[in-house]
């Protein structure tokens, strides 16, 4: 029986795949454009790179929801080892691969149909346990990843800077191997309890699509519309912060000190959310973190020296630290009971998909034409648009809260 299992152990196996997943995405999120920047690719090619990759994530993103959604007795571990599997192959096949834009493009794609996509399944392994009464805390176990993002960025900057772009390939090696294992031995829902709690929920008559779930769900359509906005922000200033960095007259290191202080500081946040969740609703706690959105994209227009860089990093504490696991749950209330997992994938496509994306590239040709100082002026203009539509959304009562 489920019940006979431990909660601290679901939670501890769970905070290890948490950890392991964010080392590896520190290294081949955090310093692609390190790595590409080494192999002699512009700003505006790097960007086209990111770009298609985000663009395979929202493809296969889709697609793994609602498979997922719709093939409730394939358990979401076998998925996600799957897809780590071929993140380790693809990963050693960059390592080899000529320094060619659409070889290289063609890889990233790679990247984006598999380790990028996999963001959503990795929350939905939380979600699966709390929807039948398993309090799994995925506010700790995210922010004991978010140590081990800060952790994993230290690292390879130093190692970088010491022995060059080439190794974060592997070091993302060692860190997909440590994933793998993770989730190998993950602790699944007892199959007796997971998939009668899926066969009665009501399945829907016909297989609808994400666009008729978006047209009955406003309140998920505005959320949606107001994450792009954010993150095509968002992505400008993370994806572009090596850019950001050396404008202001910092080098490699730096880079990833500003990449482990961001990191580092969402960990109280998510460590503490359950508290918060005590005190307030998370619709409201998903409000704030876009406000610090904002604030820290006004913010880095000013920065004129790394320590700026720095100190504006750790308003991540109320930005992204607040986002991840206040949308979590936020998408968890709106969405339907048979849609919680497509719900959660669209979450991961509208903001590291589709308004990463954009914010690839179109920070990479501002980058290119105009400078640092434009971009982070675009930038601040989207962060505004995407916390006045979530503002206005929120707060506002609507038919289709479950």
């Amino acid at each position: 029986m489920q019940a006979g299992k431990s909660l601290k152990k679901i939670n501890a196996k769970f905070s290890m795949i948490q950890c392991s997943f964010m080392m590896s995405f520190s290294a081949i999120v955090g310093f692609s454009v390190v790595l590409l920047q080494s192999r002699n690719f512009k700003s505006s090619e790097i960007g086209i790179i990111l770009a298609v990759e985000c663009v395979a994530s929202v493809i296969s993103q889709t697609f793994l929801g609602s498979f997922a959604d719709k093939h409730k007795k394939i358990p979401l571990k076998r998925i996600l080892l799957v897809i780590m599997i071929l993140s380790f192959i693809i990963n050693m096949i960059l390592m080899v691969i000529p320094s060619e834009f659409f070889i290289t493009m063609f890889i990233f794609i790679m990247i984006g149909m598999t380790e990028y996509s996999a963001t959503g399944l990795i929350n939905s392994l939380a979600i699966q346990f709390v929807n039948i009464g398993i309090p799994v805390n995925f506010g700790l176990a995210r922010g004991l990843g978010s140590l081990a993002y800060a952790a994993g960025g230290f690292i390879i900057g130093k190692v970088v800077t010491q022995s060059g772009p080439e190794s974060i390939l592997v070091i993302h090696a060692v860190f997909l191997i440590i994933i793998i294992i993770s989730v190998f031995i993950f602790d699944k829902p007892d199959s007796e309890t997971a998939v009668q709690e899926s066969v009665n929920i009501e399945q829907p008559e016909n297989n609808d699509s994400v666009w008729h779930m978006l047209a009955a769900n406003k309140k998920l359509l505005y959320f949606l519309a107001a994450m792009i906005l954010t993150f095509i922000s968002h992505g400008m200033l993370a994806n572009f912060l090596p850019q950001i960095v050396e404008h202001v007259g910092g080098n490699s290191g730096d880079y990833g000190t500003a990449m482990s202080l961001a990191a580092l500081s969402e960990i109280p946040t998510m460590v503490c959310f359950s508290f918060f969740m005590k005190k307030t609703t998370s619709g409201k706690l998903v409000m704030l973190s876009f406000l610090f959105f904002f604030v820290k994209s006004v913010l880095f227009i000013f920065s004129n020296n790394i320590y700026f860089i720095f100190a504006f990093q750790m308003l991540q504490i109320l930005g992204y630290g607040l986002f991840v696991p206040a949308s979590v749950y936020y998408v968890n209330e709106i969405v339907d009971k048979n849609e919680k997992i497509r719900g959660q994938s669209l979450v991961t496509v509208a903001s590291m998909g589709i308004g990463i994306t954009i914010g690839n590239l179109l920070g990479g040709v501002i980058l290119d034409s105009k400078g640092v100082p434009a971009m982070l002026i675009v930038s601040t203009v989207f962060s505004f648009l995407g916390f006045v539509i979530v503002f206005l959304s929120i707060g506002r009562k609507s038919k289709n809260n479950i």
